[in-house]
């Protein structure tokens, strides 16, 4: 079988983490042809965070085209499809680009994952986007995937359609690099005491990810008192720097590509989203052990169970989810890293996620 993925980039984001695991799943089977297809020009740094872990049995085609240029766009990914004669399309960005190849090249079958709610989706969509959409989805052109329970309820809600197949998110369990011990003595560093809790928080900076109410909810346990500090891992952050410019506990550290060392030093993983998909981030948190607490995004509340294996709040609201934090800080200890790490692989590895998009693939080549 040759299989071929649409990424937006290799960048440091969740959709474009999953299409590099499960290339390099597949491509560790050694059975089939594997294609990342890449679409912003990988001469900018920041979109290709994942390249240099790519399994070298994937090969990685490139379309260099640059953010907005929505035609050129269109046509590269119809002209790569055309050139590569895949069986299987498997996009993680853009559906409405698989207009032309599902119309022109037939004989291809086309999946596309929709990496968050697909309300959401909509709701910040054009009329002739949202048209498309439905189109491809409902008459099964181009064969939908939805990550988690909450997405696949949207879809149906949103569609009016069943035809999804909801497979939900995994990733590959974190593991700690060379760099571990210059890594905990960063950390140690920034402690105020040994015993001082560690939380982090691992996402770019982006308004669904609510960072105002994760700043605001830190800096007031700051005032109270509460001996944390809070490391953030990711990039754009500049806005929020004069806002955390007085702060002794909150630590802006960037990308990095070694979260698994800095995930070993915490205590608990914090989300404070107002839309999610399943966020790759917590799986990859509870895949060592840390105790996540989140706001009840998208298919967060299929993974939290509150009180059992995280923190859940009920609502949105900064006040719950402020309550919510002091409850993990004077309950910790109380969830066992190993139920964590339990739960994690029973339901959310990369290798069982794998498994069960594959065979998606095959199920509907044998047709």
């Amino acid at each position: 079988m040759k299989i071929l993925h649409i990424s937006l980039s290799l960048g440091g984001g969740g959709a474009e983490r999953i299409a590099v695991c499960l290339c390099n799943r597949f491509a560790a089977k050694g059975d089939d042809e594997i294609v990342l297809v890449s679409v912003l020009d990988d001469a900018d740094p920041k979109n290709v965070f994942y390249l240099k872990v790519l399994n070298p049995r994937v090969r990685h085609v490139n379309l260099h085209c640059q953010a907005g240029l929505q035609m050129k766009a269109f046509w590269r990914v119809y002209q790569t499809i055309r050139q590569e004669r895949p069986d299987v399309v498997h996009t993680h960005y853009g559906a409405v680009q698989l207009l032309f190849p599902t119309l022109l090249l037939p004989g291809v079958h086309y999946f596309h994952t929709i990496h968050t709610l697909p309300r959401r989706v909509e709701d910040n969509a054009g009329f002739l986007k949202r048209t498309i959409r439905s189109y491809l989805f409902t008459s099964n052109s181009v064969k939908p995937f939805t990550i988690s329970e909450a997405c696949h309820r949207s879809y149906r809600e949103t569609y009016h359609a069943d035809n999804d197949i909801c497979i939900p998110n995994g990733s590959e369990a974190l593991t700690v690099t060379q760099d571990l011990p210059s890594v905990t003595r960063e950390i140690d560093l920034l402690k105020h005491e040994p015993d001082t809790m560690v939380f982090i928080h691992v996402a770019r900076h982006h308004p669904s990810k609510n960072h105002g109410r994760l700043f605001r909810t830190f800096l007031r346990l700051e005032k109270d008192g509460e001996r944390f500090i809070l490391i953030v891992l990711g990039d754009h952050y500049e806005s929020c720097q004069a806002e955390l410019k007085d702060s002794k506990c909150i630590f802006l550290l960037g990308p990095k590509n070694n979260v698994g060392d800095y995930m070993q030093q915490a205590d608990f993983f914090v989300l404070s989203s107002d839309y999610e998909g399943l966020p790759m981030t917590m799986l990859e948190a509870m895949s060592m052990g840390v105790v996540p607490i989140s706001t009840p995004a998208g298919g967060v509340v299929d993974v939290i169970e509150d009180g059992v294996t995280g923190y859940l709040t009920e609502s949105f609201d900064d006040e719950e989810f402020y309550r919510r934090v002091r409850q993990a800080i004077s309950e910790k200890g109380r969830i066992a890293p190993e139920r964590i790490r339990k739960h994690y692989e029973q339901h959310f590895s990369m290798e069982a996620c794998a498994a069960k998009y594959y065979e998606a693939y095959k199920l509907v080549l044998t047709k």
